[in-house]
């Protein structure tokens, strides 16, 4: 690290005349010694919440956690540089400097100092930033419709909750009550004053703000991506939008700067998943990731997707302290670099792609797998003609896998408010064993949609169930296309088996399956014969056989 960035220095780093440049740099520190805190007493850097999630969870506060030590930062700034934040888990700060950047030597040279890496350098203008306001007439002369072609109250918001059964979920009561969601984003423009966000503000639920780019808690004159998101989950106003978490508590973190590109982004980043672990939230969204940057020489290449990333390792860090993470896998789908980006490479995450409203992969969205051959994207969730909110008190249908995210985090909070007692794992587990594709994953839709009712019922949550019976979840149907479901729950301990065979009596597959009691089977048998004289399915269960006839579907 520390050599990278030195023979970087040489090179770009000398200051611009007559300009104010700006530099901004990740120092990592040795360790953590006398930082006045102490394992023992979480209370200190924690809030109650956050120690709660992680007892419910068997999750020990480590030295991870721990604080930076105080005067290694102070020491830090008295050289001249303003510390912007710093970073519990990878024990560093991140600093900002003007102009001049040879006070990056003397800070290195400092005992508790082990490396630097550059984050930004660009020359900032003073022009303010214009309104989204002209942005957002625009997106509604194009695409606003008059009134939802549904009598849902789900209203303009109907479809992509359907999608997921979402709507259905919400029925039996689940809506995120309980929930703490952290938004990771660019701005959340007029959230403070739209209607569609009322009934968060007035209840309590809207938590507080956290603007980590300019060190302040104001986000409401930012950009208006983060309320686009926002609206996906915490949207109440029934007839016109409910988002898949109306119930939901909320943060609002900026993090995104949409005006540059650099990897300062990152840092703000573990920041503001940092404070969202402090905080005590139980899930991120993130509708953000990271391939390539305004200077080329700190872009990342695809044989960096392997999780290994500072952010990327953040987010497994998340889901080690017992938070889900829901991130965009990317609208690079269609594009020259076509791989989802980071951290959507984390292990350990919920990685969302995108579907439209036929179930289809959107052409954008981002493919898998990361560059050491993990699936991803996790599951995917609409993201072509997604309906978000306006600032002007109207909805739209927008594209991206930024907005599958979000439609996906609310249903995972809705889920994990039907299990309170439920790990974190757990939950992302039923998420993906509920989905179409679970048995023959790829990286285009990862395990596919998931199934919000079948993920409850996975839990042991549906009251419309009888756990205490063997029974099939979806009828063999004799007209296939290209595959058969085949989801069975088995009330016993006991033994199926499957053969298929073609019209002349020859095994085409034979598989068995040791079912547990309490087991969910939900595979599904794919790339069958196209046989035109049809193929026949025996399975025995229990000693029992049962043959179906199987013809091709003309349809």
């Amino acid at each position: 690290m520390r050599s990278v960035a030195a023979g970087f220095l040489m090179l770009v780093l000398a200051p611009v005349y007559g300009q104010t440049t700006v530099y901004k740099f990740w120092v990592e520190l040795n360790d953590k010694e006398n930082n006045g805190y102490s394992i023992d007493k979480p209370e200190a850097f924690l809030s109650q919440r956050s120690i709660e999630r992680r007892q419910k969870q068997g999750i020990a506060v480590t030295y991870q956690d721990l604080p930076i030590t105080p005067a290694y930062r102070e020491g830090i700034e008295k050289l001249g540089v303003q510390v912007l934040h710093s970073s519990r888990w990878f024990n560093s700060v991140t600093i900002q400097c003007i102009n001049d950047t040879s006070l990056l030597k003397d800070i290195r040279k400092l005992p508790y100092v082990k490396g630097t890496r550059l984050l930004y350098m660009k020359v900032e203008s003073e022009n303010p930033p214009k309104s989204p306001d002209a942005m957002m007439e625009f997106m509604l002369s194009m695409n606003a419709p008059k009134k939802p072609d549904n009598e849902s109250e789900y209203g303009f918001g109907f479809g992509q909750a359907d999608m997921l059964a979402g709507d259905e979920l919400h029925n039996l009561g689940h809506k995120g009550q309980g929930i703490v969601i952290a938004v990771l984003d660019a701005g959340f423009y007029k959230v403070d004053e739209m209607e569609v966000f009322d009934k968060m503000r007035e209840e309590g639920r809207l938590l507080g703000t956290y603007d980590i780019v300019k060190k302040d808690t104001l986000v409401y004159e930012d950009d208006m991506h983060g309320m686009n998101v926002l609206s996906c989950m915490a949207s109440l106003l029934p007839g016109q939008m409910i988002g898949t978490a109306p119930s939901a508590s909320y943060w609002l973190i900026r993090t995104e700067d949409n005006f540059s590109e650099f990897p300062i982004e990152e840092s703000n980043w573990i920041a503001g998943a940092e404070f969202a672990d402090s905080a005590g939230a139980d899930v991120i969204n993130s509708s953000l990731g990271y391939t390539r940057f305004d200077e080329k020489t700190l872009s990342y290449t695809y044989k960096a997707l392997n999780g290994t990333s500072l952010i990327s390792r953040a987010a497994t860090r998340c889901a080690g302290v017992g938070m889900i993470v829901c991130n965009a896998a990317g609208n690079e789908g269609d594009g020259d670099w076509r791989y989802i980006g980071v951290p959507a490479d984390a292990d350990s995450i919920l990685t969302v792609g995108g579907v439209d409203i036929y179930r289809e992969h959107s052409s954008f969205s981002s493919y898998g797998p990361t560059s050491d051959g993990r699936i991803k994207p996790n599951v995917c969730a609409q993201a072509t003609a997604t309906f978000v909110a306006s600032s002007k008190g109207k909805f739209y249908p927008s594209q991206g896998t930024s907005f599958a995210s979000p439609v996906m985090c609310g249903m995972v909070a809705s889920l994990w408010s039907a299990h309170p007692t439920k790990t974190n794992m757990e939950i992302l587990k039923a998420v993906e064993q509920s989905a179409d594709r679970y048995s023959h994953p790829d990286n285009t839709f990862g395990y596919g949609i998931p199934d919000m009712l079948i993920a409850n019922r996975l839990l042991g949550g549906d009251p419309n169930f009888d756990y205490t019976q063997d029974q099939w979840l979806q009828e063999i149907n004799p007209e296939y296309y290209d595959q058969i479901p085949v989801h069975f729950y088995s009330s016993k301990a006991q033994t199926m088996t499957l053969v298929l065979r073609d019209h002349k009596g020859r095994k085409v597959r034979n598989m068995s399956f040791n079912l547990k009691e309490g087991e969910f089977l939900l595979y599904t048998l794919t790339d069958l014969p196209n046989s035109k004289k049809g193929l026949t399915l025996d399975i025995t269960l229990n000693g029992e056989l049962k043959t179906y006839d199987l013809k091709k579907s003309e349809n």
